[in-house]
């Protein structure tokens, strides 16, 4: 390509201006160094001393003008914001499609529990009240006295709720609307009145996250409107001779977005109908708010009101943090409690799936069905008073789930989204017409994704599919237009764009209106907003995007170290290519990773100035899943040790050494690790393995691996018990006798084993505190036939004192791994640069064989725990039965178990095992 200097280009989704084009000292062939717009380049003009051209810090690029794509000039958006939009609302996807997926998992661990433990118990405990899936506990363990009654809300109906709303007051310095009976149109009015000065006042401070709503009435509202909605069916029809329909698409708890459009287009009348399409719950703060208002107005006049129900109206989705793409739950819980987002659920579960206007225009949320038979009969028959089904079992299951997360693709016929994953389906056009041609529809309007013109209104399938989304700037990141469509009688219809003010904002406006008795001032052109919001947006986007890329890595290490390693010829260093090749191979979501390398790599990780080449291990060491609490490894450890510390020597060998060859080969070894790994991927045991037995060794006598293994636990107790100040060290006088034994048998060749055999003279596998004393007078070098009888009596004593420390347990025989733990025997007879001392063993080996291993076998224990949350999260809630957020240890390790278990199912390879970190 022929550049010349002051070109505009694209290189990896990033504006900038030609500044140098030539040959450069740091590498063979021509160079364009390009000048970004945005901070993501290397350098500021100058390589490895040498100043080519110059420029702020880190806006600098060198790259080959092959790389280079000629553009106009910069863009009006600023340096790839279409592309970040898109990246963004990728990420989005995947957080709904990753919530798909772990609801798809926790479906099939509670089925398990259930035919397990079907009443709730664990085996040594009495049957406990088990709790529904739509119960509560998502609240961080907030316990109540009225826990019991919680749990059973759903089953007992209004007279649960009846009991529990009686105990409610309204706060005193209540200023709202009180509603004795359903709502009028004009407390619907009062009610809003009062959210906004609420919300206003609160913006910005601890109280911003308070109800705006007083529990009472909160709780009546949701109780009328569960009454109303259990009396409409799947699909609602709306028929209007006047006026016109409102349609909303998702708002996502977004208020602003909400009581602008209310303000815009007017209150709910019969001649201004609202249809909100779903997805008002998640994301935003003030979903609560939102659906109340909505409620207020529906039961003030139904026939001016409806409410669709969208993928976001599921206990899956809400009970995820904010950051993943939920957050209903947490919102509810901090402005209610639990009882309450249960209501929300059960209302939830009784919203329509479609509302038909005119019997020729069908709304609903998500999409149509990837069978291009659907009927709106078909729709009606859904059993849709449920959650929404994650898994779909049959063609019901999957129409219901079609309607909520399927989306419009540009071509024919019908596919998987490679976005949200988890089974969503996408639709094409000729779907669209022959749904349409089947159910005489003119049109279908749906919702469920910001338009990727980042418009709010997108018209597709030749006219006959349209997206609403009306949550403006989304998230308070993308930059986009909320959008709404004004249905006429005649069906025709106008597309309508807004960026919405804040609600302190609006009320400005609203008193300088009733001030003046006349129009505000005209409010700024929604596509200008956007843009002078643009070059915010793309800073909010790339971090977030950046973020989730983080989040992806490290959940998928194993997988891209396995591809790095395969790719890399046996060095660690492997090409920028390779290096994007593997996330796009191995991470499902389809991101822009080249446009983000660097900034993942890190600068130790790139070999070069140009970022052409990448040390993966840096890489991807950069990236791991940890504890807040980091003593826990050592806890965990003390657990696989205790369960060694109660077997005698031949039981302690043939933990590892089945067959008694006294060698553990890779396979023993790797046998064992696999069934006591929890689920972490055979490939990555395997490495641990050769990690352990050493590079290039395929076997380790059985008493050695002991020894590594052993020296691992002391190197990882040792470090967190040096932060409490307690190291476990022999007596003083006792350190020189233990290290002058650990010396002969280093220099006799004598190994751990063999010293414990040569102890325990019955040879039933233990040494009582007798042999040890016998064996210690034996080697520790005591001449006895010279002592007084008060010197042997004394030695003797000390002798034995020294066999209790040696018996960590107390048990009053040492164990074989207590022993180890005593004497640490060298594995090679020590030199001139070994230093014999109590414990010693070689530095290297503590260091490449034991925190290595440890670490990698905490991070792969924690990244699985990570990916495995939501799914553990539902199996400790099956158990919790009072709601309080406590379990019992039994408890938590049947759920565990019961994790594991469908882990090993999902496997033929795993036989069925108990773990020791179980026990």
């Amino acid at each position: 390509m022929s550049l010349a200097l002051g070109d505009w280009v694209s290189v990896r989704g990033h504006e900038g201006q030609v500044r140098y084009f030539g040959a450069t000292g740091f590498s063979e062939g021509m160079w364009a160094g390009i000048e970004l717009q945005a901070a993501v380049g290397r350098n500021d003009g100058a390589v490895r001393g040498v100043r080519y051209f110059s420029c702020a810090p880190r806006h600098g690029l060198f790259v080959p003008a092959s790389q280079c794509v000629k553009i106009d000039g910069p863009s009006d958006s600023g340096s790839g914001a279409p592309d970040l939009a898109d990246a963004w609302v990728k990420v989005e996807g995947a957080d709904e499609g990753a919530a798909l997926k772990a609801g798809q998992e926790s479906q099939k661990v509670i089925d398990y529990l259930t035919a397990q433990y079907p009443h709730g118990a664990t085996p040594d405990k009495a049957p406990a009240l088990k709790k529904e899936r739509s119960s509560g506990g998502f609240f961080g363990g907030r316990s109540s006295s009225r826990a019991r009654v919680k749990n059973q809300l759903s089953q007992g109906g209004d007279e649960a709720y009846a009991t529990l709303l009686a105990e409610i007051d309204l706060p005193p310095d209540y200023a709202g609307p009180c509603f004795e009976s359903r709502p009028t149109a004009a407390d619907a009015a009062a009610l809003l009145s009062h959210v906004k000065r609420h919300v206003a006042a609160s913006e910005g401070s601890a109280a911003a996250s308070s109800a705006a709503v007083p529990h009472r009435i909160a709780m009546q509202l949701l109780l009328w409107a569960r009454q109303h909605f259990s009396n409409v069916g799947n699909v609602v029809d709306i028929s209007i001779a006047q006026g016109r329909v409102v349609v909303v698409g998702d708002t996502h708890g977004q208020l602003a977005d909400f009581c602008w459009l209310l303000r815009s287009h007017g209150p709910p009348t019969l001649e201004n109908v609202y249809l909100i399409n779903g997805d008002v719950a998640d994301r935003g703060a003030h979903a609560v708010e939102i659906f109340l208002l909505i409620i207020a107005f529906l039961l003030a006049e139904p026939a001016a009101m409806h409410l669709n129900r969208g993928n976001h109206e599921s206990l899956d989705m809400n009970v995820r943090g904010f950051h993943e793409g939920g957050g209903f739950a947490t919102e509810v819980g901090a402005k209610y409690d639990s009882a309450m987002f249960t209501l929300f659920q059960d209302v939830f579960n009784l919203l329509p799936l479609a509302t038909r206007v005119n019997s020729e225009v069908l709304v609903l949320h998500g999409g149509l069905s990837r069978t291009n038979s659907a009927t709106l009969a078909q729709i009606s028959a859904i059993d849709r008073r449920r959650p929404i089904p994650v898994a779909p079992v049959n063609a019901e299951d999957m129409l219901f789930f079609d309607l909520m997360w399927a989306d419009p693709r540009a071509v024919d016929g019908v596919g998987l989204s490679a976005v949200r994953g988890a089974g969503c389906a996408t639709f094409g056009p000729d779907i669209t017409r022959r749904f349409c041609e089947i159910n005489r529809l003119r049109m279908v309007i749906r919702s469920h994704e910001v338009p990727k013109s980042l418009s709010g209104v997108q018209v597709q399938h030749a006219g006959r599919l349209v997206t609403i989304f009306s949550a403006s700037n989304y998230c308070g990141r993308i930059g986009n237009t909320g959008g709404t469509m004004l249905l006429t009688p005649a069906l025709d219809y106008q597309l309508m764009e807004h960026w919405a003010p804040t609600v302190s904002e609006l009320l400005v406006m609203e008193a300088e209106e009733e001030a003046e008795k006349a129009p505000s001032t005209p409010k700024e052109n929604p596509s200008e907003k956007r843009k002078s919001f643009s070059a915010q947006a793309n800073e909010l986007m790339r971090a977030d995007v950046l973020q989730k890329m983080k989040e992806l890595v490290c959940e998928h290490k194993p997988a891209l170290a396995q591809f790095y390693e395969q790719h890399a010829g046996g060095s660690d260093v492997i090409t920028r290519e390779t290096a994007i090749g593997g996330l796009r191979e191995v991470v499902p979501t389809p991101l822009p990773w080249d446009d983000f390398l660097t900034e993942l790599v890190g600068d130790a990780a790139l070999l070069s100035d140009e970022d052409d080449a990448v040390r993966f291990r840096l890489f991807l060491g950069r990236y791991r899943v940890a504890h807040e609490q980091e003593g826990w490894q050592a806890d965990l450890l003390s657990s696989l040790h205790d369960a060694l510390t109660h077997k005698d020597l031949k039981s302690t060998l043939a933990f590892f050494d089945p067959n008694e060859d006294g060698v553990v080969t890779y396979e023993e070894l790797v046998e064992v690790l696999v069934d006591h790994s929890m689920g972490i991927p055979e490939a990555s045991l395997k490495a641990l393995a050769a990690t352990l037995l050493g590079q290039g060794q395929t076997q380790l006598p059985t008493s050695s691996l002991l020894a590594r293994l052993h020296v691992t636990y002391r190197d990882v107790t040792a470090e967190a018990a040096d932060a409490a100040a307690e190291v476990r060290q022999a007596p003083e006088w006792a350190e020189q006798l233990l290290a002058t034994v650990a010396r002969q048998c280093a220099l006799r060749k004598r190994d751990s084993e063999q010293l414990f055999r040569s102890f325990d003279s019955n040879a039933d596998g233990v040494v009582s505190y007798g042999e040890f004393q016998a064996a210690m007078l034996r080697l520790g070098g005591y001449e006895v036939d010279t002592l007084t009888d008060e010197q042997r009596a004394s030695i003797e004593q000390m002798l034995l004192d020294l066999a209790a420390w040696v018996d960590q347990r107390k048990t009053g025989a040492i164990k074989y791994i207590d022993f180890i733990d005593a004497f640490r025997i060298l594995e090679e007879p020590p030199d001139a640069s070994t230093e014999a001392v109590p414990g010693a063993i070689r530095r290297r080996d503590s260091e490449s064989l034991g925190l290595s291993l440890i670490s990698q076998m905490m991070e792969q224990l924690c990244s699985l725990f990570y990916q495995h949350r939501w799914s553990l999260q539902r199996a400790f809630e099956y158990f919790d039965a009072n709601g309080d957020g406590v379990l019992t240890p039994e408890e938590f390790g049947t759920a565990l178990r019961a994790l594991s278990e469908l882990s090993k199912a999902a496997d033929p390879r795993r036989e069925a095992h108990s773990p020791a970190v179980y026990s």
